[in-house]
């Protein structure tokens, strides 16, 4: 069905889809409003892409991330064509993917579109190398390091990215424990349960004549003990 590019880098295989089957949606209108509506009712997550090849890596966030296979395990990647990080992973052959807290606004942040070029985002954030060179951020819920095994060049806004993953393991996301805390601080219902101080209302002297003296001799003009 597919063909295969007869150029290759490294053993990734970049494959096409054959024409007739992009006559059908070639003919598709502009999505309506209600098409992408539906669509963005499809259940979507914020995961951390990276890749290195040679002294460059780089790093974008992407929401479309779907596991395709267990046996062995592999994830596909959909990401958004434009971007640097594609040459990156077409020379690697590699790349990692890494599942954000929901809470972790620093590396949204980081690595988001409004990153100052030629800076190095992951100088800030604790990573490890991945099995093929792909810099892997451990400060997420999970984290997956993948070998590319099949690059799917679609006629839309968006390519295909599939990896055989070579190791796995659960990250670290302190921001996420810290920021349940405080939502269970901030609860109402926590507020009212919360156990209050007990208040003293025992009644204080009115006038210094009826509190009680002590009984101390007074010295130089302090009570001696």
């Amino acid at each position: 069905m597919f063909q295969r590019l007869r150029r290759r880098r490294r053993g990734a295989s970049v494959w096409r889809c054959p024409s007739f089957m992009l006559m059908a949606p070639q003919m598709i209108s502009d999505p309506t409003p209600e098409l992408l509506q539906a669509l963005a009712s499809v259940p979507t997550s914020q995961f951390l892409l990276t890749t290195a090849f040679g002294d460059v890596r780089d790093g974008r966030i992407v929401e479309r991330v779907q596991p395709c296979g267990t046996q062995p395990a592999m994830l596909l990647i959909a990401m958004e064509k434009g971007h640097t990080l594609s040459p990156l992973i077409r020379d690697s052959r590699t790349f990692a993917i890494s599942l954000l807290d929901p809470n972790e606004r620093m590396l949204q942040r980081v690595f988001g579109p409004d990153r100052r070029i030629g800076d190095d985002p992951f100088l800030t954030y604790p990573h490890q190398r991945g099995v093929l060179g792909a810099p892997i951020v451990t400060r997420a819920t999970a984290w997956f390091d993948c070998e590319v095994v099949r690059h799917l060049d679609m006629e839309t806004n968006f390519e295909l990215y599939i990896g055989l993953v070579r190791s796995a393991g659960l990250g670290t996301a302190p921001a996420h424990r810290l920021n349940a805390a405080l939502h269970a601080t901030r609860a109402p219902d926590a507020r009212a349960n919360r156990p209050r101080p007990v208040i003293d209302r025992t009644p204080v002297a009115e006038s210094p004549v009826e509190r009680p003296r002590s009984a101390l001799p007074i010295r130089n003009g302090a009570r001696v003990r």
